[in-house]
């Protein structure tokens, strides 16, 4: 799995018609349900995941005109999470805003790792995520926005 695949990364705030702000965006219940995804990625708790994973669910990444398909449906993706949790190059994510416009949720995901050297590496990207019925049913991942170096 390509670590942009599963990487937890950012948005710069887009502004879309009907949004709520980023104030209220951040107190919804699906911002909720991505925030408790997210703690239970960094927890590594797969099951929490899982349980939060609509059964048809897709993670999708875009690269400019291209969208591929990282996982397709819930069995594929916690396959894919138990592997990717136990590699030296796993994760761990913050979120950094939110714009709510319906079922959908752009945010900033920021993606930190230890480098060998002791020293913290990190990069983010926008992500948009699609909940329904309080499930991430799913989500479309951006390229990289910035790597510390």
């Amino acid at each position: 799995m390509k670590r942009k695949g599963l990487l937890f990364v950012g948005l710069n705030l887009l502004t879309l018609a009907g949004c709520v702000s980023p104030q209220n965006a951040s107190q919804s219940g699906d911002y909720s349900t991505i925030s408790s995804y997210t703690e239970a990625y960094n927890d590594r708790d797969i099951q929490a995941m899982s349980a939060l994973m609509h059964p048809d669910i897709q993670w999708l990444n875009v690269e400019g005109h291209e969208v591929s398909v990282i996982a397709d449906g819930k069995a594929d993706l916690v396959a894919q999470m138990n592997d990717y949790v136990l590699s030296p190059s796993a994760t761990t994510s913050t979120l950094e805003g939110a714009v709510a416009d319906g079922p959908f949720m752009a945010l900033r995901e920021v993606a930190r790792w230890p480098r060998e050297d002791g020293s913290i590496a990190e990069q983010s990207a926008l992500a948009v995520y699609e909940i329904r019925d309080g499930l991430v049913r799913r989500v479309w991942y951006f390229p990289v926005t910035r790597k510390n170096r």
